[in-house]
C-alpha cells in the first residue's frame, strides 16, 4: 500500500507541476491563485448551509416550534441568494480570464513555430504541429476553465475536508463508517482507471495527429490525387487511422466507465451502514433524529467532493499529457 501511495502521489504531482510550469511561463501564477482562492469555499458554504438549514427544520418540526420555522426558510433563503450571487459573479469574471489566457497561449506557441529551424519543421508530421497548435492548446487550456479540472478540485478537496470535519464534530462513528466505504474506492479507482489514463490519452494524441496528416493530403492535393489514381488508396490509410483514433478514445471511455461503475456501489452501501448504524443510536438515545438528518447531508457532501475529486484527477492526468506536450514545444 505505502509503494501504491507513494506511486500515486509521485504521478499525480508530476500532472500538477507540468501545469504549473506553464502557468508561470505564462506570467499568471499569482491571478491564477487569487480566483481559485475566490471560488474555492462556494461548495463548503453551501454544505454548511444546508446541513444547518435542515437540522434546524426537522428540530422545528419535532418540537412543534412553527413561529421559528418560517423565519429560518427565509433567512436561510436570502443567504442561498447571496451564495449563489457571489458564485455567478466569481465564475463569470475567472471564465473571462481563462479566454485571455488560452488567447495568449495560442500567440506564444505560434510565435514559437516560426522560430523553428525549417530542418525541424521537416522532420515532423504536418498533422503533428496542428495537433499542438489546436488540440494540445485546448486541452491545456481545459485545465483552467473545463468542468472537473483544476478548479473544481481544489474546490473538492476545500469541501470534503469541511464536512469531514463537521461529521466528526457530530459523530465521530458515523465518520469512520463514511471513510471505511470511501478508502477502497479510492484504491480501487487508482488501479483501474487512474493508473492507465495518461499512457492511452498520449497514445490518442498521436493517433490524432496521424489521422490529420492522412486527411489532409486528400484536401490540399485533391488534383495530384485525381492524376495519380491514388484517392483509395489514401481513403483506406485515412480510414484505418481514424480506427485507431477511435479505439484508443474507446480504451479511455471504458477505464472511466469502470470509474462511474464505482461510485454507486460504494455509495449506497455507505448509505445503508450509516442508516442502520444511525437509527441504533437514535434508539439508544445517543443521537436524535435531526442530527441523524444533518449526518446525512454532511456524508452526502463528503461523497460528493470525493467523487468529484476522482474525477478531476482522471481529467487532470489526461490533459497532462498534452500540457507536458505545450511546455516541450514553449522550451525548444
Amino acid at each position: 500500500m505505502t509503494v501504491i501511495r507513494s506511486a500515486a502521489w509521485k504521478e499525480e504531482s508530476s500532472s500538477v507541476n507540468e501545469f504549473h510550469k506553464l502557468i508561470k511561463r505564462l506570467g499568471i501564477l499569482r491571478k491564477y491563485a487569487f480566483w481559485l482562492l475566490l471560488r474555492s469555499p462556494f461548495d463548503a458554504l453551501r454544505t454548511w448551509m444546508t446541513a444547518a438549514m435542515m437540522k434546524s427544520v426537522f428540530l422545528c418540526l419535532q418540537t412543534s416550534d412553527q413561529r421559528t420555522l418560517p423565519l429560518l426558510c427565509i433567512g436561510y433563503g436570502l443567504l442561498c441568494t447571496l451564495l449563489f450571487v457571489y458564485n455567478g459573479v466569481v465564475w463569470s469574471s475567472y471564465a473571462a480570464f481563462a479566454a485571455k489566457t488560452q488567447a495568449m497561449l495560442q500567440k506564444k506557441m505560434i510565435e514559437r513555430l516560426r522560430n523553428q529551424p525549417y530542418g525541424r519543421l521537416e522532420n515532423r508530421l504536418t498533422g503533428e504541429w496542428l495537433t499542438r497548435l489546436n488540440s494540445d492548446i485546448e486541452e491545456a487550456c481545459m485545465m483552467m476553465n473545463a468542468p472537473l479540472r483544476i478548479p473544481h478540485a481544489v474546490v473538492a478537496v476545500v469541501n470534503t475536508l469541511l464536512s469531514a470535519y463537521l461529521m466528526m464534530r457530530s459523530s465521530l462513528l458515523l465518520t469512520g463508517i463514511v471513510c471505511m466505504c470511501i478508502l477502497p474506492h479510492l484504491w480501487l479507482n487508482y488501479r483501474l482507471v487512474l493508473k492507465g489514463i495518461p499512457v492511452l490519452k498520449e497514445a490518442a494524441q498521436k493517433a490524432l495527429a496521424k489521422c490529420t496528416s492522412d486527411i489532409g493530403p486528400l484536401m490540399t492535393q485533391a488534383d495530384a490525387i485525381l492524376v495519380y489514381d491514388a484517392g483509395e488508396l489514401l481513403l483506406n490509410k485515412c480510414e484505418e487511422s481514424s480506427l485507431n483514433l477511435m479505439k484508443a478514445n474507446l480504451r479511455i471511455h471504458k477505464k472511466n466507465a469502470v470509474g462511474q461503475m464505482l461510485k454507486p456501489l460504494f455509495g449506497i452501501g455507505g448509505y445503508f451502514l450509516v442508516l442502520l448504524i444511525g437509527c441504533g443510536l437514535i434508539g439508544k438515545g445517543r443521537m436524535s433524529f435531526p442530527e441523524l438528518i444533518y449526518c446525512f447531508q454532511v456524508r452526502s457532501s463528503v461523497l460528493g467532493g470525493v467523487f468529484m475529486l476522482v474525477s478531476c484527477m482522471g481529467n487532470i492526468r489526461a490533459n497532462s499529457v498534452c500540457i507536458k506536450r505545450v511546455n516541450s514545444m514553449l522550451e525548444q
